[in-house]
């Protein structure tokens, strides 16, 4: 039986470049808002020769966590799968100074950046126990550690997701689940406008950042790759 691998955040960037380094790999169940963009990495998908189902969801919606697990059990078992794999790379970066934060800024980081991807976690984890292994990958970012002005509430989120990453691979280990995190470095995604950086040495490519989650997911089961920091060639910015 095949392993099921569920990406959020699938439809660009790290996510779609995520879903076709996974394309032979195992059944690929790619979450996001954007339909078509979808539609589109699931096509990148079947040309890699793999094969992708599509959930269109805002995992910060209240009903989004429990929906994507349901779906996602039926996809699996239709394609004679089990869900083996949730990578958690949905998320948003926007910056503000101290002074100009706001409570939409702080709320829409730390929902999408922190809550959804417990809530979806915990959504999913039954199917994760019923196979008896299984691998969750949250993506962080090197703000979890290193301090960038106008970054305080993002990199907030990020310490928080990778805090709690910690304490569920404790809680995980005894059951052959295991936790890791991948910390990029400035990468080359939508969240950039474009002239951002300029220098292309300042930039991760997507591809980059899927290759360590790749690395991740086909371990051998004797090693738990805890935490991979990933960052472009001349430094983080």
């Amino acid at each position: 039986m095949q392993r099921a691998i569920i990406i959020t955040g699938a439809s660009a960037g790290i996510g779609a470049a995520t879903a076709v380094a996974l394309a032979q790999h195992g059944h690929l169940i790619l979450v996001a808002r954007r339909e078509d963009l979808l539609s589109a990495v699931a096509r990148r998908v079947a040309d890699a020769g793999g094969e992708a189902t599509a959930i269109v969801a805002d995992i910060t919606e209240a009903n989004a966590p429990a929906r994507i697990a349901a779906e996602a059990d039926a996809i699996a078992e239709r394609a004679d799968a089990e869900i083996e794999v949730l990578i958690n790379n949905a998320g948003a970066f926007t910056t503000a100074q101290a002074a100009e934060i706001t409570a939409e800024h702080a709320e829409k980081l730390w929902k999408l950046n922190l809550l959804a991807p417990i809530l979806l976690t915990t959504a999913v984890l039954p199917a994760l126990r019923r196979h008896g292994r299984g691998t969750i990958i949250n993506v962080s970012s090197v703000a979890a550690e290193l301090a960038f002005a106008g970054c305080g509430v993002y990199s907030a989120t990020k310490s928080g997701l990778e805090a709690w990453s910690r304490v569920l691979r404790e809680e995980l280990r005894r059951e052959r689940i295991r936790v890791g995190v991948i910390a990029p470095g400035a990468t080359a995604t939508e969240a950039w406008p474009p002239g951002a950086v300029g220098d292309p040495g300042r930039v991760c490519r997507p591809e980059d950042i899927a290759a360590a989650v790749v690395a991740m997911v086909t371990a051998d089961v004797s090693a738990s790759i805890d935490r991979l920091v990933i960052t472009p060639p001349l430094g983080p910015l």
